[in-house]
């Protein structure tokens, strides 16, 4: 098929670099015209396990085309064009911020082909989409959904081997061809309408994070309690109905998806119609847990009475570059500002502010070498070494 995706962030690049590996025509729009000159360049934008491979295969970058401008695209013989914008929180208004998405709608809406199946990857409440729609002059009823469920760090196994493929749309005939373009993928796709094609994106970002907060607060209670971890964990895992997966303790949760995915879910509703507390209180746990995370390395450090706190991985998981609404970045700040002689060092990310790999080989004194997320083998004998050379001490947060 002839498709246009809009947006190279993880979500746009990873569909269309997929979809352009299966034999699929996709242009790519983004209006950063940076991000535009470096993929045509064959250079990548961010770090995304495996990506690579398929963006450099001389077969996929054949089928690929990249712009940054609406003009440059000839529309008429597009048959599907997918909206992976972002969809950030607002700060100020506490709400989804939808400025991307309205200038990616109001572009294709003016498009001349009237069998353009317009498809929304983007996250974002079907009545904000409703909004935009009146504000353009555009019928509701002719677009189509799409959410993606990519975890960054596993993205691209996540496009090729789904868990299940969600369309929500009113129109028989272009869901039709959104199902005619996945029916060679191993997986079920649900067909249902726009708005509960969206709460099945939100729900399933609002149950992750509540399981990681789970897991973290019953962390909590074992090493208040003086219990085995591991032990706890394994049995309680063990459950068929509760399973393994999922169910690691963490320094906190974050990212770029179940922040706001949360967030916005709990302004779906109305307090004082609709009770949900478990909902209404997962950020607030997280933010609990960054503190707690916190005054435990405080604590070590004093304690043992150590030279300074390393933070090993700065971005919110592994096997990502990506800092949006890092625990680490918060960890880092709230000891900070207890006078905590603190650093960062990633394998991933290079910046000034943090230790580099020859810097932090050189450490003086010993240290509280703290792993944000489990690392690579290479990497962690690296981190055995200046533990051992040191006197460091080794904290891993998921161990307690």
């Amino acid at each position: 098929m002839n498709i246009v995706i809009i947006g190279t962030g993880y979500v746009g690049l990873v569909t269309g670099v997929g979809l352009a590996s299966l034999g699929n025509k996709v242009t790519f729009i983004d209006l950063d015209e940076e991000k535009i000159s470096n993929l045509n360049n064959k250079k990548l934008t961010f770090y995304e396990p495996g990506l690579d491979k398929y963006f450099e295969e001389d077969e996929t970058f054949t089928n690929m085309e990249f712009v940054s401008s609406y003009s440059d695209i000839d529309w008429k013989d597009k048959e599907i064009v997918f909206i992976c914008v972002q969809t950030p929180n607002n700060i100020e208004t506490n709400s989804v911020d939808t400025k991307f998405l309205e200038s990616a709608i109001t572009e294709v809406s003016s498009v001349q082909n009237e069998n353009l199946v317009i498809t929304i990857k983007s996250t974002i409440p079907p009545y904000e989409i409703e909004k935009i729609c009146n504000q353009v002059g555009l019928d509701m009823d002719s677009l189509t959904f799409n959410p993606e469920f990519l975890r960054e760090g596993t993205a691209v196994e996540d496009f090729f081997k789904p868990d299940r493929i969600v369309i929500g749309g009113n129109d028989s005939s272009k869901v039709q061809k959104l199902k005619d373009l996945y029916s060679n993928f191993e997986a079920e796709i649900i067909t249902t309408d726009p708005i509960s094609s969206q709460l099945i994106k939100y729900l399933a970002n609002t149950y992750l994070p509540m399981r990681l907060s789970f897991v973290n607060e019953a962390a909590r209670l074992v090493k208040s309690s003086g219990g085995n971890l591991d032990d706890v964990l394994k049995g309680v895992g063990m459950d068929s109905r509760i399973g393994q997966h999922y169910f690691r303790p963490s320094p906190a949760w974050g990212g770029s998806c179940f922040p706001k995915d949360v967030v916005e879910v709990n302004n779906f509703y109305n307090s004082e119609e609709v009770n949900l507390p478990l909902i209404a209180n997962i950020i607030e746990s997280n933010k609990i847990q960054t503190k707690w995370t916190a005054n435990m390395l405080k604590s070590i450090h004093n304690e043992k009475k150590l030279n300074g706190i390393v933070l090993v991985g700065a971005a919110f998981k592994e096997d990502t570059d990506d800092l949006r609404n890092s625990p680490t970045i918060d960890i880092y700040n709230e000891l900070l500002a207890e006078n905590m002689s603190t650093m960062i060092y990633d394998d991933l990310i290079k910046s000034e502010e943090y230790l580099s790999i020859e810097d932090f080989e050189k450490l003086e004194g010993a240290h509280l070498i703290a792993l944000m997320y489990p690392v690579k083998e290479d990497l962690l004998s690296k981190i055995n070494n200046i533990v051992s050379n040191t006197n460091s001490f080794l904290y891993t947060p998921w161990q307690l």
